[in-house]
């Protein structure tokens, strides 16, 4: 980890942050747009997510998209439905640092396990943050 101490790192609550967070998050999530970010992740909200920045200085440089839940199948876990680092800072360790912090946060509120769904391409970031692979492969049917 580069980071001796961790970057700001907070929740995004009002809607001008929310939609500040826009362009990063569109690089993760083409799906969505800009009309709809806020209610989207308003609706989300509903359901315990939150939306979690790293920043540098005032630039929003990573988001993080967290649920605490529980299932049957994982017990009490915080479940990563986004994350991503802005393209212009990657590599500079905004993601690791963001995951870090999000660990701490479980660990103080006695939280044992992170879970997520990880792209291929984002495989071997994980794998060095040690998370461990299941066998299980997310999938969907398209209904109409």
């Amino acid at each position: 980890m580069k980071y001796e101490t961790l970057p700001p790192i907070r929740e995004l609550r009002t809607d001008g942050d929310i939609d500040a967070a826009f362009p990063v998050m569109s690089a993760l999530r083409s799906r969505v747009s800009r009309d709809t970010f806020v209610a989207e992740v308003r609706r989300q909200q509903l359901q315990g997510y939150e939306l979690i920045g790293a920043f540098v200085g005032n630039e929003l440089v990573a988001l993080a998209g967290v649920r605490r839940t529980h299932t049957l199948s994982r017990g009490e876990h915080l479940f990563v439905d986004d994350l991503v680092t802005a393209e212009a800072a990657r590599g500079q360790g905004h993601g690791r640092a963001l995951l870090k912090w999000l660990a701490e946060r479980c660990m103080a509120e006695g939280v044992p396990r992170i879970y997520l769904d990880s792209r291929n391409t984002a495989k071997t970031f994980y794998e060095k943050m040690g998370f461990q692979f299941n066998s299980s492969v997310p999938c969907y049917i398209e209904l109409g």
